[in-house]
């Protein structure tokens, strides 16, 4: 009975890094749905190259 019960407390575990890093990568793409990345602004770019 205990080794079941082991077992199955290491399988949760093992499943907790994927858990962890699937949360992070919904949190980046809701925070860039939420706040799109802005086109730069006319003064920002380069100058045009002379002819």
């Amino acid at each position: 009975m205990a080794s079941v019960l082991l077992f199955a407390v290491k399988g949760l575990l093992d499943q907790v890094p994927d858990v962890i890093e699937s949360a992070g990568r919904a949190r980046d793409s809701w925070q860039r749905f939420r706040q799109p990345e802005l086109p730069p602004r006319p003064d920002d770019e380069e100058p045009p190259m002379a002819a």
